[in-house]
C-alpha cells in the first residue's frame, strides 16, 4: 500500500497547530505549538482532494494484457497491392500469348497490343470474340485468366474506385468545412450534407449516371474515329463494351483502337458498374431512412413496453427504449447486443451491475 504513490498521500499524518487557551500547557508547549504552521496557499490556486486518486498515475499504469491495436486503413495498401498485381497479372499473360500467338485465332496487329488486348478483354469480362484460344492448353489457360481476373477485379480494382471515390468526398468536405464560416448559403451546401460527413446520396447518383454517359460518350468518339464505324455502331459498341456484354458481332480491329481498348474498358467497366452499384445503395439507403422515420414516429404499444423491458421490472428505462428502437431501425441486432454485455460482464467482476474507477485500476494493475 505504502509503495502506491496516490495511497501513500493518504496515509500520511496531517500536522495541524493547536493553541491552548487554559493555563496548564507549559510555555515551553505553547511556544512549540505556535511554531507549528499550515502550509501558505495561493490565493485564487485549486488544489486537488488529499484523497484523490493521482491522475497522472492512473494513465501511466500499463494493463496487465496489451491493449489490441486499433484496425487502421487499408486505403494505401490496396492502392499499391493493387498496382503490383494487375502489373504482375497482366506481363503475365502477355508472356503466355506471346509465346503462344499460333494458338490463338483472330486478326494480328501487334503482338504486344494484341496480347495486352486480349488479356484486359478476358479480364474485364467482356468476350468479344475476336480473339479465341484454339487448343486445349490455351483453353485452360484462358480459364484460368478469366476466373483469376474476375476476382481480381471485383476485390482490388473496386477498392481503388472506391477509394479515389471517398478521398475526393473528403476533399470536397475539408474545402467546405474551411468556407463554411466565410459564406452563407451555397450550392456546395446543396451538394454536401456536411452534418452526416458525406455526399448526398441524390448527388451520388446523379454522379454515377453521369459518369455513365461520360465513358460512352468517350468510346463512342473514339470508335467513330479510330475504328471509321458509323455513330450507331460506334454508340452500340462503347454500351456493349462498358457493360460487358461483348455480343462479338463489332470488336476493336485496328493498332490505334486496341490500344485505346486497353485503358478504356478497364477504366469505363469498373466506372460503369460502381456507378449502377451506387443506385443500388440509393434505393436501400431510401428504404432505411423510410423504415427509420416510421419506427421513430409511431406510438409505443403495450407489446413494445414488454419487448424493450429487458429486466422484466415493469417499465422501460431510457437506455432500454434506445436500445429497442436501434434494434427496430436494424441498427443493431441481438447478437451485437449480447456481446456487448459479455464485455461487461467481463469488466464487472464483482457482479454489481456497474464499472467503477477501484475495478478498472485493479484490472489494470
Amino acid at each position: 500500500m505504502e509503495n502506491e504513490p496516490f495511497l501513500s498521500l493518504q496515509l500520511k499524518p496531517q500536522l495541524r497547530p493547536t493553541v491552548e487557551d487554559d493555563h496548564h500547557g507549559t510555555p515551553s508547549e505553547i511556544q512549540d505549538n505556535s511554531q507549528i504552521q499550515t502550509p501558505s496557499k495561493k490565493h485564487g490556486s485549486l488544489h486537488r482532494c488529499k484523497t484523490a486518486p493521482a491522475m497522472a498515475v492512473m494513465r501511466d499504469r500499463k494493463p496487465k494484457t496489451p491493449q489490441l491495436p486499433k484496425p487502421k486503413s487499408e486505403s494505401s495498401t490496396i492502392i499499391r497491392q493493387a498496382f503490383f498485381l494487375l502489373s504482375l497479372y497482366l506481363l503475365l499473360g502477355v508472356a503466355i500469348y506471346s509465346f503462344n500467338r499460333d494458338e490463338f485465332s483472330g486478326i494480328e496487329t501487334h503482338p504486344v497490343v494484341d496480347a495486352l488486348y486480349f488479356c484486359i478483354v478476358t479480364m474485364c469480362t467482356i468476350g468479344y470474340g475476336d480473339i479465341t484460344p484454339l487448343t486445349p492448353a490455351t483453353k485452360i489457360f484462358a480459364c484460368v485468366f478469366v476466373l483469376v481476373g474476375f476476382g481480381f477485379i471485383d476485390i482490388l480494382l473496386s477498392g481503388v474506385v472506391s477509394y479515389v471515390l471517398e478521398l475526393q468526398e473528403n476533399m470536397i468536405l475539408t474545402g467546405i468545412h474551411i468556407k463554411k464560416s466565410q459564406q452563407g448559403f451555397s450550392a456546395r451546401n446543396y451538394i454536401v450534407d456536411v452534418d452526416k460527413g458525406r455526399m448526398r446520396i441524390r448527388l451520388k447518383v446523379g454522379l454515377a449516371l453521369g459518369v455513365v454517359v461520360l465513358c460512352v460518350g468517350i468510346g463512342t468518339l473514339m470508335l467513330y474515329f479510330l475504328e471509321n464505324l458509323d455513330w450507331i455502331d460506334s454508340v452500340y459498341l462503347s454500351v456493349m463494351s462498358v457493360t460487358t456484354v461483348g455480343y462479338g458481332d463489332r470488336a476493336f480491329k485496328t493498332l490505334p483502337g486496341r490500344l485505346f481498348a486497353g485503358v478504356w474498358l478497364l477504366i469505363s467497366t469498373l466506372a460503369v458498374a460502381r456507378a449502377f452499384l451506387y443506385l443500388a445503395e440509393a434505393r436501400v439507403d431510401k428504404r432505411h431512412r423510410r423504415i427509420a422515420k416510421w419506427v421513430l414516429h409511431r406510438d409505443i404499444t403495450i407489446q413494445d413496453l414488454l419487448a424493450a423491458d429487458i429486466n422484466n421490472d415493469g417499465f422501460i428505462s431510457k437506455s432500454e427504449y434506445v436500445i429497442y428502437k436501434l434494434k427496430e431501425m436494424g441498427k443493431i441486432g441481438e447478437k451485437d447486443i449480447l456481446q456487448i454485455c459479455d464485455q461487461f460482464s467481463k469488466l464487472d467482476t464483482n457482479n454489481s451491475g456497474k464499472l467503477t474507477l477501484p475495478q478498472l485500476l485493479e484490472n489494470r494493475l
